[in-house]
């Protein structure tokens, strides 16, 4: 389709960019240009309109976790349209991800609306639909600037992206409430910072909790990020089923089913707990149930915390490596890869990246329901050894023993177990 003048965009067409299978264009840098794949955090000044590469990884999650969803049938109970919400869509790139990648019978289901408070975001988001349109036929999307808050009142939407820079808290409750009676919530938070610990006055003020900054911070700050939606969601008649809670670099991220529950009150205080460093027997932590008699000034403790399992067997045992490059992954004879004169190492490195996103996650599936996060290079420390175990080796080991155990997708080198310590402590020194 030709540009036009009235729907183009100041600077339009900007720079072709390609992440997964999906094309875009976005205005040229303003500072030195930096590899599309680079990872860290993306800096609002570098464009006249905000893109996160650091963010791709968690965009190909998104996109199979949503096939997954859809595939399962458990948010609508027929082949209906999903209102799918994202929510700060800045480039619009997660939700245009949704509709190129998501195979054409799932994405013709949604009807997407991107919101952003900057008009040039929309515009160019807008653009990007008109001239770049998915390779199959799907409703159109709808683009509104304003408020999230007051944009999520107008429907009840079955799929809600937040994805704020700092804090979530503020956007929580009016999205929850927005939510149909079953839906799915994916929530990123890049104030690592407070949610592990390193600054207490800011987790405290914020998520009215505390964190040792230790070796399972990240963990912990999950479970306190997810603890803060559960308190959110009974406070308006809904529970909450963790689907994947992951920490990727900068930014921790959280997808979790919402359901409308009569009992979610009643529910949510054997859901919360204390985790414990050092609770005894040599064993680096536990985590404790919120009825449990403890000091409130124990340094040990971290929390209120949730102490349920982070993620959902069946969702998690979806986000494979097949499926991620099934979707996600560009191909060699794709028309923008040939277009963007890329290279057949340029394609391995983002078909490597499209692995990288869900590494480990399938794998963990079988024993996410399992208490016992262990990051290997605190167990020298902790039982006198000479050096970590590699993390495959301890998990195979365990499940010989008869345990539910697997290398964790964590951001240090962990297994997820439910052996009990003293067959950890005996596993251990078999290496």
């Amino acid at each position: 389709m030709d540009v036009t003048e009235a729907h183009t965009p100041a600077g339009w067409p900007g720079e072709l960019l390609l992440e997964g299978r999906t094309p875009f264009r976005l205005p040229v840098l303003e500072s030195q240009r930096r590899h599309s794949l680079e990872r860290g955090p993306g800096d609002k000044d570098e464009r006249a309109v905000f893109h996160n590469p650091a963010m791709a990884a968690s965009r190909t999650r998104s996109v199979l976790l949503l096939a997954h969803e859809l595939e399962s049938g458990w948010l609508t109970d027929d082949d209906s349209t999903v209102r799918a919400l994202d929510g700060m869509a800045a480039s619009g790139l997660r939700s245009r991800r949704w509709l190129w990648e998501l195979p054409p019978k799932l994405a013709a289901r949604l009807q997407v609306t991107a919101v952003d408070l900057d008009s040039e975001s929309i515009s160019w988001t807008e653009a990007n639909q008109e001239h770049l349109p998915p390779p199959h036929a799907v409703p159109a999307p709808r683009y509104s600037m304003g408020d999230l808050c007051h944009i999520a009142r107008g429907s009840e939407w079955q799929w809600l992206d937040i994805d704020p820079f700092g804090s979530p808290i503020r956007f929580l409750s009016p999205v929850i409430q927005a939510a149909a009676p079953r839906a799915v919530l994916e929530v990123s938070a890049t104030d690592t910072a407070a949610l592990t610990g390193s600054s207490r006055s800011a987790l405290k003020r914020r998520y009215k909790a505390r964190a040792r900054p230790d070796a399972l911070a990240h963990d912990t700050g999950l479970r306190i990020l997810l603890a803060t939606i559960a308190m959110n969601a009974a406070q308006h008649g809904r529970t909450i089923e963790p689907l994947l809670s992951i920490w990727d670099g900068h930014h921790l991220r959280i997808s979790t089913r919402i359901i409308h529950s009569p009992d979610a009150d009643d529910t949510l205080e054997d859901q919360l707990g204390w985790r414990m460093a050092d609770p005894g027997d040599g064993q680096p932590a536990c985590l404790l149930p919120l009825d449990e008699q403890v000091e409130e000034d124990d340094p040990r403790l971290s929390g209120p915390l949730w102490i349920g399992p982070l993620g959902q067997a069946e969702a998690m045992a979806a986000l494979t490596p097949e499926r991620a490059l099934e979707l996600c992954a560009p191909r060699m004879d794709d028309p923008f890869v040939v277009e963007l004169e890329l290279s057949e190492r340029d394609v391995r490195l983002r078909t490597r990246a499209a692995e990288r996103a869900v590494r480990h996650i399938a794998g963990e599936a079988s024993a996410i329901h399992s208490p016992t996060l262990l990051v290997v290079d605190e167990l020298p420390r902790l039982l006198d050894i000479n050096a970590p175990p590699s993390p495959s080796k301890l998990a195979a080991a365990l499940r010989e023993a008869g345990h539910a155990a697997a290398v964790a997708a964590y951001g240090e080198p962990a297994i997820r177990t439910d052996a009990p310590w003293d067959v950890l402590k005996a596993t251990c020194a078999e290496f």
